[in-house]
Parts: structure tokens; sequence; C-alpha cells
């Protein structure tokens, strides 16, 4: 305790930070420094909406993007499924999205379909929100800010790749869209200085500057999700001899139509896999369609008959939160990836809720959510420490001013201790891991950096 005050000492005066470190199992206070101090948890957040989402589902849960045939049209209902098409979980699965458009279009084959008059998409899963009015402007064609829809396809952005072809500069789309989708002006030049962009209230993404080499782009998000799955669909299905010459309509099916339809194709993501691209990676569009899940979804997996959003996915999350015995006073849940400024919690609340989860039903599925120094994820890098290897599993959060930190920490005689760490203000200078280091065990340097 000694070295974690020396530790805290060091923090700018201008600076707000709040560190709570408790037993895990037994949920005994080990440290307290502000922690009933409400402050942003920027990403650290995404803890609160993987709990819930796990206690009200459980990990069974799969969102289901269902596929039928009613004559010559195709109707796609979403789920408002984050992980169609998400690279991650197709390197951990080797499953890409080719072969998902390979086997419906199969299937639409060996119904004798091979031109459709019209693509119907129903995407009332959730509501038409699809951008949450707290994130900046300036920063809307971001991959961290991508939309949230009922159906999404690639995490709701394009990855372009340039291609050079002697004088020429081809591009590689994921996922392949029309390139008249796109505004593209590149071109050959002496100086690599591309530019891709999207206007935060344009559908049209611009390609423009000069290139020397191939090699991917920054992604970036589109404006209406879709729109993108529609174009994406279309270009596929055309691809694999599928004509689709008729219009794509937007607009909610009925149970009595897809009665009447054959389902020819299912494509499911289950929430485990959601929660560990969530938590692990921070993920936000992941955590974004978990938030709007709670209302759209009832506790049995069936949908709940209202669209999800973000209004009512936050009274949700507050009855869920209730169901854990969790005081959550005070806080304040805008979105559910923490990329609001506006969300606050304390770093007791956080650290309540470690607890809780230690002891839940799930814990296992919801530790294994959680990312390790060294591995794959947001703890690949910065945390990559021997003492921290194999002891440790947390969620990371930054935003401008903001750091965070809250996980699990096994000391070397088997403890487990449940912390919270938020920053909000000037500098972070190592903190984080320097406070890691102490609670393992590592850090004997009395204070020294």
């Amino acid at each position: 305790n000694a070295r974690l005050e020396r530790a805290l000492a060091g923090v700018p005066r201008s600076t707000a930070v709040a560190l709570v470190v408790v037993d895990a199992e037994s949920g005994a206070d080990v440290f307290a420094h502000q922690a009933d101090v409400l402050l942003k948890p920027a990403s650290v957040q995404k803890l609160f909406v993987t709990a819930a989402a796990l206690d009200r589902f459980g990990p069974g849960f799969e969102f289901q993007t269902q596929v039928y045939l009613h004559g010559d049209q195709l109707w796609v209902v979403g789920s408002g499924d984050p992980g169609f098409g998400d690279e991650r979980l197709e390197d951990r699965f080797k499953r890409n999205l080719n072969q998902v458009f390979d086997e419906w279009a199969e299937a639409l084959r060996t119904h004798g379909v091979t031109a459709l008059s019209r693509i119907v998409l129903d995407d009332s899963i959730f509501d038409n929100e699809v951008r949450h009015p707290d994130w900046p402007d300036n920063q809307a064609d971001r991959w961290y800010q991508a939309p949230v829809g009922g159906l999404n396809i690639n995490d709701n952005c394009l990855d372009a790749t340039a291609v050079i072809r002697g004088a020429d500069v081809a591009l590689k789309l994921r996922p392949e869209i029309p390139l008249s989708a796109l505004d593209n002006r590149l071109r050959r030049g002496k100086k690599q200085a591309p530019v891709i962009k999207r206007g935060p209230d344009s559908d049209v993404i611009q390609l423009a500057g000069t290139v020397t080499t191939g090699g991917p782009f920054e992604p970036v998000c589109v404006r209406q999700p879709t729109l993108f799955f529609a174009q994406a669909l279309k270009q596929a299905l055309e691809r694999r001899g599928v004509l689709v010459p008729g219009d794509i309509v937007r607009r909610t099916l009925s149970a009595g139509e897809l009665a009447s339809a054959a389902r020819v194709a299912t494509h499911t993501t289950n929430l485990p896999d959601v929660l560990w691209r969530c938590n692990t990676f921070s993920q936000n569009m992941f955590a974004e369609c978990l938030m709007k899940a709670l209302a759209a979804y009832g506790p049995d997996g069936g949908r709940s008959g209202a669209a999800g959003s973000w209004d009512r996915g936050r009274a949700e999350l507050q009855a869920a939160l209730a169901r854990l015995n969790l005081d959550v006073t005070g806080a304040t849940f805008r979105d559910g990836s923490g990329l609001s400024h506006q969300n606050m919690a304390s770093a007791a609340q956080l650290t309540r809720l470690l607890v809780r989860m230690r002891h839940h039903p799930h814990a296992e599925v919801f530790l294994q959510s959680l990312a390790e120094p060294g591995k794959l994820g947001s703890m690949q890098r910065r945390f990559d420490e021997p003492a921290l290897r194999g002891r440790m599993r947390g969620k990371t959060g930054t935003l401008a001013g903001v750091h965070a930190l809250a996980g699990y920490i096994t000391r070397g005689d088997g403890t487990v201790l449940a912390f919270a760490l938020l920053i909000n203000g000037p500098g972070d200078g190592g903190l984080a891991v320097q406070i890691c280091k102490i609670l393992v065990g590592a850090d004997n340097t009395n204070g020294r950096r």
C-alpha cells in the first residue's frame, strides 16, 4: 500500500485519479484512493455492458442472421449481429465472408434461382439511430465510430488496399462493393501521400492523393450500415452468378410473410465470441450492438418486440446491473463502448462488478473475454511485462485525457485481486503498468520509476 501511495503521489495536480483494489474472492478492501469519485471510464465501460449481456442472455445466446427465399425474392432478416464478416472472428474460426456468400449463392441455385427480382433487407431489430449523438463529428469516418445497425458487415468499415498495376492504381476492397460507390482519385506519384475519408453526412468514400507503393489504407467507416450491407451482398451474389437486376428494399417483414417463405440459410455469431471481440480488442461497434441488444431481446433470447435503441438499452443495462446486486448510484451510461465523454463511473463500482462476475455462474466466460499481457489484443504490447504475463486479465480504456484499466491480477501466493484505475487529466507516464507490477508483487523500487 505504501508503494501504491507513492506511485499515485507522482500524478499531476490537475489530474484526477482513482484506484481501488479488493480481494476478488471475498470483496474485502485492500487499497482505496478516491474510491467513490465519478470519473470517465473510457472503454472500461464495456465491462458493465458485457457483464449485463452475459447475465441477461447466458453464453448460449446467438445473433442469427436469417436468409429466406420467397419466389424470386431474397429476404434477409438482421439480428444486430456485430460479428458478420469480422476478420478477427474469421481468423479465429478459419471461416471467411466469401464462404458465407458462397453458401448463400449455392442455396439460391439449389432452389433454381439465378436471378432475383428483389432483395428485401429487414434491419428492424434496432432503431434507425445508427450513430450516437455524443460522438464527435470530426471523427465520424473513423473505424472506432462505426455506426450500429440491424445488419452489419466487416465492422461497418471499408478496408481498401492499393495495388500498383503499371502506371495505374487499382483497389482491393473488403467487402467488395461497386467501384461506383467510391470517389477514387488516387494516382501514381513520387510521394506516398494517399488520403481516404468520408464526409460526416456523405455515403461516398473519397480516395485522393498519390501512391508510390501498394498497401492498405486506414479503415473508413460507412454512414449507413444497411446500405453498405446491400452493396456488398449484391456484389457478392452477382460475382457468384446470381443476377440482381431488381430493387434492394429496406422494410420490416411480418411473421406471416416469413412463414410463407423458405429459410435457406442462417449465419450465427455466439455471445462469448462477441464478448471476446468486445473486451479483448475493445471493439466499440460490438459493445454498442450489445447495448441495443439488451432492449431488442428478452432473457430467453427471443425478440422483445421493441427495437433496440440507446435509450432502451440504458434502461435495460441499469436493470441488469440491479439484478447483479450492484449499486451504481450516480453512474452515467450514455453508450456501450465508453466513447462518450459523458459516461461516468467510480473505481469502487467497477471493482464491485469484477467481484460479482468472479462468482457469477458464467464467470469463466467473462474472464476469457478479457485481454492478457503479451497476447493478441489491447494488452499485447504496452502491458507485455514478464511479471504480468499469465497473471493478469483486464480491460483497457483510452480517450483524449482519459486512461483507465480494470481487471484481475494473481499474486505469487495465489491471491487474486480485482482492481480499477481511472485517470482523468494530463499524463499517464506508465502509471498503469507500474500499478500492475506493484499489485502482482514485482515492484520493489520504493516508488522510483
